[in-house]
């Protein structure tokens, strides 16, 4: 699914987010910033031994580093919330901005992103999907330089249709309220 919000195209994809043909990549981390073995494997040891340089990243922030031996410009590793952990929504929120400042502020054209924190983080896809999507959105009226396409890559079937789902509903709250520019 994709639409066009003001001057950047969102889009929802089922597939594996290290297959996209984007200017960035989001990898979800924990506040170690430590690569899942899979990850660290593609890009190489440059990637590895960047996140140790940096060392430590807050939970709902994001650091950037070179891709390694990945064919895209920049990693962007993000730290998510646990649910349960408290203010949840707020750490999200602030998660998926940091991702969109930071791929504007490398000059990225476009980044892919995944479901931050669903899965072994325990946060719900549908809270999920309302967070990103609307913090996502909302960056869009920002009229950024840049970032002309931000994809929301899902590998599980059932949270890819919950993200189809919110989009929609989004979509067409901002078409009602007469909202920004909005073309599906």
């Amino acid at each position: 699914m994709k639409a066009k919000v003001n001057k950047v195209t969102i889009q929802i994809v089922q597939d594996d987010i290290l297959s996209l043909d984007v200017g960035g990549i989001v990898n979800p981390t924990d506040t170690n910033l430590r690569l899942s073995p899979a990850l660290a494997a593609r890009t190489g040891p440059t990637v590895v031994q960047a996140c140790a340089a940096i060392g430590w990243c807050e939970t709902g922030y994001a650091v950037v580093t070179e891709a390694g031996d990945l064919p895209v410009e920049k990693l962007i590793h993000v730290v998510g919330p646990h649910w349960g952990e408290g203010s949840e929504r707020g750490k999200l929120a602030s998660a998926t901005l940091e991702c969109l400042r930071l791929a504007e502020q490398h000059r990225l054209k476009s980044v892919a992103l995944p479901a931050i924190s669903v899965g072994v983080l325990g946060y719900p896809a549908e809270n999920c999907a309302k967070t990103m999507l609307t913090h996502i959105i909302d960056f869009t009226f920002d009229d950024p330089r840049y970032l002309r396409t931000i994809i929301i890559c899902l590998d599980d079937p059932l949270v890819y249709q919950i993200f189809k789902t919110e989009f929609t509903e989004q979509l067409d709250e901002l078409k009602k309220a007469g909202e920004g520019e909005v073309k599906v």
